[in-house]
């Protein structure tokens, strides 16, 4: 009955680890995911940097035909100067004029104010395209060092898988029955098949086994459950799945 006890300690232990694996892996798409937003962000505030650079130098451009429009209307309306035979003509013509150079001289200041907006749109868009550089740099980095972790984590659960194979074969040999029972508790009770007893309490659920019950338990003629939670019980004071533990303890130490 140790020896069952034993391999089904084991198994669990075996057990526990890959699917503390599992999780492990399950938690890298997430990482990678979240090292690619952070370098979307820079990549989306670069996209709206250059899209405000580029409205800035649409709106150059109009301004500058706006500018040479006014000087043209301005050019013709000297021109005309010399042809205007009356005093009112020419008054209204002066007036226009000096309009159309207030409208120029306001489109002259607007350009001025493009043109810095411009330069120091430009000077952001520069560093801008240099944070990205890097932060692509770190994060291929990043992402190599995480795919590196997953390959680990592969050959951990494989040879864990190879194990765990070696442990059913063995326990198969002794009892048929008692790997499948223990694979059924272990899908219907949290991945916790088998727990000890100690000072008369099972260490998973936490609740006490009665004294006839925990006296057959120390006995250990026979396998036994524990009769609230159902999982196989063994009892957790016995020296010699003390010694085992000790043992597993060491190995993993090396």
């Amino acid at each position: 009955m140790h020896k069952k006890i034993k391999l089904l300690i084991e198994l669990q232990e075996c057990d526990l680890k890959i699917n503390n694996i599992q999780q492990r892996k399950k938690q890298i798409p997430n990482k990678i995911e979240l090292i690619s937003k952070k370098i979307n962000k820079v990549k989306e505030e670069l996209e709206n940097d250059l899209a405000n650079l580029n409205s800035l130098k649409k709106e150059k451009r109009e301004i500058e035909m706006k500018i040479d429009d006014m000087e043209e209307k301005i050019r013709k309306s000297n021109e005309k100067l010399s042809s205007i035979k009356t005093n009112k003509e020419y008054r209204a013509a002066l007036k226009e004029i000096d309009e159309l150079e207030e409208q120029k001289s306001q489109l002259e200041d607007r350009l001025l104010e493009i043109l810095e907006s411009i330069e120091t749109a430009e000077q952001k868009h520069k560093l801008m395209q240099e944070k990205v550089k890097q932060e692509e740099k770190e994060f291929e980095k990043e992402k190599e060092k995480i795919l590196a972790e997953e390959k680990v984590l592969d050959f951990e659960i494989e040879k864990l898988k190879t194990h765990r194979q070696e442990l059913c074969e063995k326990i198969n040999k002794i009892d048929k029955t008692l790997l499948q029972k223990y694979d059924f508790l272990r899908s219907r009770k949290g991945g916790i098949a088998i727990s000890p007893v100690i000072k008369g309490v099972c260490q998973t659920c936490h609740l006490g086994i009665p004294p006839q019950k925990f006296n057959e338990l120390i006995k250990g003629d026979s396998l036994m459950t524990c009769p609230h939670c159902m999982r196989i019980i063994y009892w957790g004071d016995d020296e010699r799945y003390q010694d085992q533990n000790q043992d597993k303890e060491a190995k993993e130490a090396q």
